[in-house]
């Protein structure tokens, strides 16, 4: 967004080069308004726009809601909206000011484009449809930037949502249906000791039973711990991904390594739930997709964050999958999920892939690191 409002006003200089085009937005506070873009104002300058109130005068409030009409300030020392900024404007040449509010498709206010001109002469007919046209791009691309905001807090709700619903079915087959099937595997047992050796079927049926509740017991388990794995909370992410690891290991065809600091300071609960998700989603496209005989899981720490890499010796995510138009599509198991986790860190995701193999690497920002004394608490816990 940021770079179409400074071509914005690139483009207003070019054809207005005795202008200064500065776009101000609507801040958080919905209260003030700040400026945006205006390549050509000064440092010192840009300072004195903080703080304008949005508005308390009548250029922006009284505009025709329909039309959406410029509207002309002939001395910016008679409006009480340019106190903060009017002495070093006039000093800089400026004798007025022209601004078009950029209004959203409710017509609700955004901010506003601001023309200053050394003269006092209303702009031209040719100015005020270049001001039109780039109010309505600023629309276009500030209202983008806010729904692509939204579309991700959403995404980061409905990851939290999903990942809180698999801690509760984890819970549940561990604490609740594992049980059962452990009492019934008992029950079984009781059964076969209580019956003669000699009534083979009933009780080579029963020793079949038997085995099909550890089996039934060891999938369970396994299960419980993919949804929601308990050594996260407990011990931390580098036991919680030593654990995933070892279960990949005992597959065939695939070695997994695993490289993480022992002095690694721990991340916030949910960055570490999105790095283990990162690394699991990893490592499964690894396993079905890649062909490789090794992989490798690099966990470090430097001033920026922690980095997280997972790569392989496969055959490379084929041509084309990876390419700009595909990058907002599901690619494999988890790729857009693991892209959307890292979004809502305030992180990125970056895949290096070619016929040797892949490399995914996620980078946490280093605000996710939890204090000394943060860690030292969970650990009590």
């Amino acid at each position: 967004m940021m770079d179409v409002l400074n071509e914005l006003c690139n483009f207003i200089d070019a054809k207005s080069p005795e202008a200064i085009p500065t776009v101000l937005l609507v801040d958080d506070s919905g209260m003030h308004l700040q400026l945006a873009a205006g390549p050509k104002v000064s440092a010192l300058w840009s300072q004195s726009f903080h703080g304008l109130k949005v508005p308390i005068h009548s250029s922006l409030e009284n505009v025709n809601r329909t039309s959406g009409k410029s509207i002309s300030i002939s001395d910016m020392r008679s409006d009480p909206s340019f106190a903060a900024c009017w002495k070093l404007a006039l000093s800089q040449g400026v004798q007025a000011a022209w601004s078009l509010p950029i209004l959203s498709k409710d017509r609700k206010i955004l901010g506003t484009l601001i023309l200053f001109c050394p003269t006092a002469e209303e702009p031209g007919e040719r100015e005020k449809e270049l001001m039109e046209l780039s109010v309505h791009i600023a629309a276009i691309a500030i209202e983008s930037q806010s729904n692509e905001q939204e579309l991700r807090e959403f995404s980061g709700q409905l990851y939290k949502s999903q990942d809180e619903e698999r801690r509760r079915i984890a819970r549940e087959l561990h604490d609740s249906t594992g049980q059962k099937v452990a009492a019934l595997g008992m029950n079984l047992s009781r059964v076969k000791n209580t019956i003669s050796t000699q009534t083979d079927d009933v009780y080579e049926t029963l020793e079949e039973s038997i085995g099909f509740t550890r089996e039934i017991t060891d999938e369970l388990r396994t299960l419980s711990y993919l949804l929601h794995p308990p050594f996260l909370e407990e011990c931390g992410l580098t036991t919680a991904i030593q654990w995933y690891v070892r279960g990949m290991n005992e597959r065939d065809g695939l070695h997994v390594e695993v490289e993480i600091p022992e002095d690694m300071l721990r991340l916030t609960e949910e960055a570490e739930l999105a790095v283990f998700r990162i690394v699991q989603a990893s490592l499964t496209n690894v396993h079905l997709h890649s062909q490789a005989k090794k992989a490798r899981v690099k966990v470090e720490a430097t001033l920026d964050g922690a980095i997280v890499a997972v790569s392989d010796d496969g055959q490379g995510i084929p041509d084309g999958v990876l390419d700009h138009s595909s990058k907002t599509r599901t690619i494999g198991i988890g790729i857009t999920g693991m892209r959307e986790r890292m979004k809502h860190l305030g992180g990125r995701l970056d895949i290096e892939t070619n016929h040797y193999g892949t490399k995914v690497k996620a980078s946490v920002p280093s605000r996710h690191f939890r204090t000394i004394a943060a860690t030292a608490a969970q650990a009590e816990r």
